[in-house]
């Protein structure tokens, strides 16, 4: 179990790092990105209308600490409880230890590497010219930084794909889709207003899993298992 659970973490970080290298070597992102920018009417979705950021950001935000709200109870529930739960309190901590872990990740990295949001980029009505990732890690003097990378508000809604592990027979694969669909709506809204880049939300997809893997084997949940 090891062996398999091992490599699967292997390939998910190189899915990672291929990314990552795929789109610094290519304008991607860039050519996405002006799809959803008109330099007259400005970003596809209006960061400020009320109705999307309701739906596809502080919704699922609600949501998500709803569920946190619910793993603690099946963690804390007596013994007594414990049958009547929908979780056992093993499955409950690991579950939100992959919600915890996954941003809390996600802003250490973005602390460092210094990629601007689009919306501050002048091809975008911003005033900073545009830099990728690798261009934007080192620390220049004069030069703002910024934390766009990885995507740490979507990288919450991926963890969710840690119910893979949890959930009964052919059931699991439901709580897979959840997890990416989660992270792809809130992800996907970001890009629209012009806070991440398409790469942004594929690394931290991939990453997010990773560190799913590594949890689940961690807590006995792995693959093979």
């Amino acid at each position: 179990m090891a062996i398999n659970d091992n490599l699967s973490i292997l390939l998910s970080f190189l899915c990672v790092v291929l990314t990552i290298v795929v789109f610094e070597k290519t304008p991607i992102d860039l050519r996405v990105q002006d799809l959803l920018y008109d330099p007259v009417r400005g970003w596809r979705v209006d960061a400020k209308a009320r109705m999307p950021r309701l739906i596809f950001y502080q919704g699922p935000k609600w949501v998500l600490v709803v569920f946190v709200i619910g793993l603690l109870a099946c963690i804390a529930a007596p013994d007594s409880l414990a049958p009547h739960m929908p979780l056992s309190p093993a499955q409950a901590a690991f579950l939100l230890s992959c919600i915890v872990a996954a941003p809390v990740i996600a802003w250490f990295i973005k602390r460092h590497t210094g990629v601007l949001y689009p919306c501050y980029v002048d091809r975008y009505g911003g005033k900073e010219p545009y830099r990728t990732l690798l261009e934007s890690i080192p620390r220049v003097p004069g030069r703002r930084r910024g934390r766009g990378f990885p995507a740490a508000h979507c990288s919450g809604a991926f963890a969710l794909m840690s119910l893979y592990f949890v959930m009964p027979g052919p059931l699991r694969w439901l709580g897979l889709v959840l997890g990416l669909a989660a992270g792809w709506i809130v992800g996907l809204y970001q890009m629209f207003k012009g806070v991440h880049y398409l790469s942004h939300t594929i690394v931290t997809m991939f990453l997010v899993w990773t560190i799913v893997l590594a949890l689940s084997r961690a807590f006995g949940f792995g693959l093979a298992a």
